[in-house]
Protein backbone atom coordinates (compact mmCIF):
# COMPACT_ATOMS: atom_id res chain seq x y z
CA UNK A 1 0.00 0.00 0.00
CA UNK A 2 1.22 3.61 -0.75
CA UNK A 3 0.97 6.31 2.05
CA UNK A 4 -0.70 9.02 0.97
CA UNK A 5 2.27 11.35 1.24
CA UNK A 6 3.75 9.22 -1.64
CA UNK A 7 0.72 8.63 -3.75
CA UNK A 8 0.63 12.92 -3.63
CA UNK A 9 4.32 13.08 -4.81
CA UNK A 10 3.52 10.60 -7.75
CA UNK A 11 0.61 13.01 -8.76
CA UNK A 12 2.66 15.85 -8.70
CA UNK A 13 5.13 14.50 -10.39
CA UNK A 14 2.88 13.54 -13.14
CA UNK A 15 1.25 16.43 -13.15
CA UNK A 16 4.40 18.50 -13.76
CA UNK A 17 6.52 16.25 -15.28
CA UNK A 18 7.62 18.02 -18.91
CA UNK A 19 5.27 17.04 -21.88
CA UNK A 20 6.51 18.33 -25.54
CA UNK A 21 3.66 21.20 -26.86
CA UNK A 22 3.24 18.94 -30.00
CA UNK A 23 3.99 15.07 -30.02
CA UNK A 24 6.84 14.24 -32.23
CA UNK A 25 4.53 12.40 -33.99
CA UNK A 26 2.41 14.63 -35.52
CA UNK A 27 5.31 17.31 -36.23
CA UNK A 28 7.03 15.02 -38.64
CA UNK A 29 3.68 13.46 -40.05
CA UNK A 30 2.37 17.37 -40.59
CA UNK A 31 5.50 19.18 -40.49
CA UNK A 32 8.21 18.19 -43.29
CA UNK A 33 12.24 18.38 -41.48
CA UNK A 34 14.24 21.14 -42.67
CA UNK A 35 15.90 19.59 -44.83
CA UNK A 36 12.81 18.37 -47.39
CA UNK A 37 11.56 22.38 -47.30
CA UNK A 38 12.52 23.89 -50.65
CA UNK A 39 14.02 27.35 -50.12
CA UNK A 40 12.69 28.41 -53.50
CA UNK A 41 9.25 27.17 -52.39
CA UNK A 42 9.48 29.09 -48.77
CA UNK A 43 10.08 32.47 -50.54
CA UNK A 44 7.25 32.14 -52.77
CA UNK A 45 5.07 32.00 -49.55
CA UNK A 46 6.77 34.60 -47.26
CA UNK A 47 6.89 37.27 -50.35
CA UNK A 48 4.55 38.93 -52.81
CA UNK A 49 4.37 37.93 -56.14
CA UNK A 50 6.46 40.98 -57.08
CA UNK A 51 9.15 40.78 -54.35
CA UNK A 52 9.91 36.82 -55.35
CA UNK A 53 10.47 37.43 -58.82
CA UNK A 54 12.60 40.44 -57.65
CA UNK A 55 14.63 37.59 -55.21
CA UNK A 56 14.47 35.43 -58.25
CA UNK A 57 16.24 37.71 -60.41
CA UNK A 58 18.69 38.29 -57.81
CA UNK A 59 19.63 34.89 -56.63
CA UNK A 60 19.52 33.70 -60.09
CA UNK A 61 22.34 35.72 -60.67
CA UNK A 62 24.32 34.95 -57.55
CA UNK A 63 23.73 31.48 -57.17
CA UNK A 64 21.01 29.75 -59.64
CA UNK A 65 19.69 28.83 -56.23
CA UNK A 66 22.19 26.53 -55.40
CA UNK A 67 22.95 25.97 -51.41
CA UNK A 68 26.62 24.99 -52.18
CA UNK A 69 27.78 27.96 -54.45
CA UNK A 70 30.49 29.58 -53.52
CA UNK A 71 32.77 32.58 -54.88
CA UNK A 72 36.50 31.61 -55.53
CA UNK A 73 37.67 34.80 -54.81
CA UNK A 74 36.11 35.60 -51.53
CA UNK A 75 34.28 33.75 -48.87
CA UNK A 76 30.47 33.91 -50.28
CA UNK A 77 28.99 30.79 -50.26
CA UNK A 78 25.45 29.48 -50.16
CA UNK A 79 21.83 31.02 -52.30
CA UNK A 80 22.87 34.65 -51.10
CA UNK A 81 26.27 34.39 -51.59
CA UNK A 82 26.49 36.02 -48.03
CA UNK A 83 30.11 36.52 -46.15
CA UNK A 84 31.77 34.67 -43.82
CA UNK A 85 31.10 38.40 -41.82
CA UNK A 86 28.11 38.92 -43.09
CA UNK A 87 26.93 36.07 -41.12
CA UNK A 88 28.34 36.45 -38.27
CA UNK A 89 26.94 40.03 -37.77
CA UNK A 90 23.42 38.32 -38.74
CA UNK A 91 23.82 36.00 -35.70
CA UNK A 92 24.36 33.17 -37.63
CA UNK A 93 26.88 30.47 -38.87
CA UNK A 94 26.71 29.62 -42.47
CA UNK A 95 24.94 26.00 -43.04
CA UNK A 96 24.86 23.60 -45.92
CA UNK A 97 21.05 23.94 -45.54
CA UNK A 98 18.96 25.98 -48.10
CA UNK A 99 16.60 27.54 -45.73
CA UNK A 100 18.87 28.87 -43.16
CA UNK A 101 20.72 29.87 -46.22
CA UNK A 102 17.24 31.67 -47.03
CA UNK A 103 16.33 33.39 -44.01
CA UNK A 104 19.91 34.72 -43.31
CA UNK A 105 19.47 36.32 -47.00
CA UNK A 106 16.16 37.41 -46.03
CA UNK A 107 17.50 38.99 -42.78
CA UNK A 108 20.68 40.90 -44.76
CA UNK A 109 18.34 41.97 -47.81
CA UNK A 110 16.02 43.29 -45.12
CA UNK A 111 18.79 44.97 -42.96
CA UNK A 112 20.22 46.80 -45.57
CA UNK A 113 17.77 47.66 -48.66
CA UNK A 114 14.76 46.60 -46.35
CA UNK A 115 13.03 44.90 -49.90
CA UNK A 116 14.72 41.95 -52.08
CA UNK A 117 13.44 45.11 -55.01
CA UNK A 118 15.55 47.30 -53.62
CA UNK A 119 18.26 44.85 -53.32
CA UNK A 120 17.88 43.98 -57.02
CA UNK A 121 17.68 47.48 -58.23
CA UNK A 122 21.11 47.76 -56.07
CA UNK A 123 22.68 44.51 -57.94
CA UNK A 124 21.67 45.87 -61.50
CA UNK A 125 23.60 49.09 -61.14
CA UNK A 126 26.35 47.56 -59.10
CA UNK A 127 26.56 43.87 -59.95
CA UNK A 128 26.39 42.91 -56.25
CA UNK A 129 24.47 43.90 -53.51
Amino acid sequence: IIGVSAMTSMLVNAAFAPQPAIPASIIFKERPLLEQVDAKELAKKLLTKNQFSCLGKLLGKESAWKPTAKNPTSSAKGIGQLLNVTYRNLGMKHTEASVPQLVATLAYIHRRYVTPCNAWDHFKKKNYY
